[in-house]
């Protein structure tokens, strides 16, 4: 369906998943239809959210002049599916964005892809960050969870069922599937990507203690394209717990992502030789890296991109597991950043 309102254009879509078949995926996407290509942004909802707690946001980011995208997670909302918490569904995420492309290549500049996300949300933001290191131009992940064994530890009174339910069981029972959750293993992945970190020295809900972790290891590889935006008592805005609509003071944030959104986009290619951390998958324009079903497991891998394929091998694999290599991606055919 689709309506257009103050000169904005708001549709929903439907998609499918490119590594199970998945289907149907719901997203809402909102933005001025112009005929001119826009930056793109996909627009997280929270753990236990749907894509309509986000209704503001992508109204708000349209009228910003971005193509913005609210997806369902799968098993959230109207989306099918059993929900995975930190696997597949952060590879939905780029499915959702690459069917809005397919779909309206005349609003949408292909080059320019960015994620913003709350709590859950935030946490597909430091996945998406980690899994596909050489896609986002900008990601912003607010009170994120960057290691969902160490949140199931933290808070599994609140959260732990649901957990259960998404994986299997906890962490001392599961750890190789919380391992590939754990995204500060390969925060070094991302090179190129400007990060914006929003959380309050009060945050309770996702304990800063995994974002402090991502950031340690982030700039211990000498990494310097993130910026940590820490609220505390006495500031004018605070990044407290929650959407737009219990805390109206997360609108700000806009402008200061955005102010780097509508820069030009960098050359967002992987380094042409490196070493890449697999948490559960890893996705590139140039290859991918899945380990058994992309739901379990850590392997380190180097890659050599100067030839006329890539050569892809892994160096680490203390646990025995499978890993599949391939050289055709859904990313392969996006345009190549300036």
């Amino acid at each position: 369906m689709s309506q257009t309102t103050n000169e904005l254009a708001a549709e929903t879509m439907q998609y499918s998943s490119s590594v199970d078949g998945t289907a149907p995926l719901l997203a809402d996407v909102c933005y001025g239809r112009d005929g001119r290509r826009k930056p793109i942004i996909a627009v997280m909802h929270g753990f236990s959210g749907r894509r309509d707690h986000v209704a503001g946001d992508i109204r708000d980011l349209a009228g910003r002049g971005l193509f913005a995208v609210a997806l369902d997670m799968r098993g959230r909302g109207g989306s099918a599916g059993k929900f995975d918490s930190g696997g597949l569904d952060v590879h939905d995420i780029v499915d959702g964005l690459l069917a809005a492309v397919a779909k309206w290549p005349a609003e949408i500049d292909q080059r320019n892809i960015n994620i913003v996300g709350y709590s859950g949300g935030g946490g597909n933001c430091f996945a998406a960050f980690v899994r596909f290191p050489d896609l986002f131009h900008v990601v912003a992940p607010f009170f994120g969870i960057a290691d969902y064994g160490e949140w199931y530890r933290l808070r599994a009174e609140a959260y732990g069922k649901i957990m259960d339910d998404a994986i299997g069981g906890p962490p001392d029972r599961l750890p190789l599937q919380y391992a590939a959750r754990n995204f500060c293993l390969g925060a070094a992945n991302n090179r190129t990507a400007r990060l914006h970190i929003f959380w309050d020295a009060k945050e309770t809900a996702c304990p800063p203690v995994m974002t402090g972790k991502f950031l340690d290891t982030y700039r211990a590889a000498g990494l310097t394209n993130a910026v940590a935006h820490l609220s505390k008592e006495g500031d004018a805005l605070r990044w407290h717990h929650g959407y737009r609509t219990d805390n109206p003071m997360l609108v700000q944030a806009d402008e200061i992502f955005c102010r780097d959104i509508f820069q030009s986009v960098p050359d967002l290619s992987l380094p042409p030789k490196g070493e890449l951390t697999v948490c559960g998958y890893v996705v590139t324009r140039r290859f991918q890296v899945f380990i058994e079903d992309g739901q379990r497991g850590v392997v380190k891998v180097a890659y050599d991109l100067t030839g006329r394929l890539p050569e892809v091998k892994v160096i680490e694999n203390p646990d025995r597991l499978d890993v599949k290599i391939s050289w055709n991606t859904p990313l392969s055919a996006l345009a190549a950043s300036p």
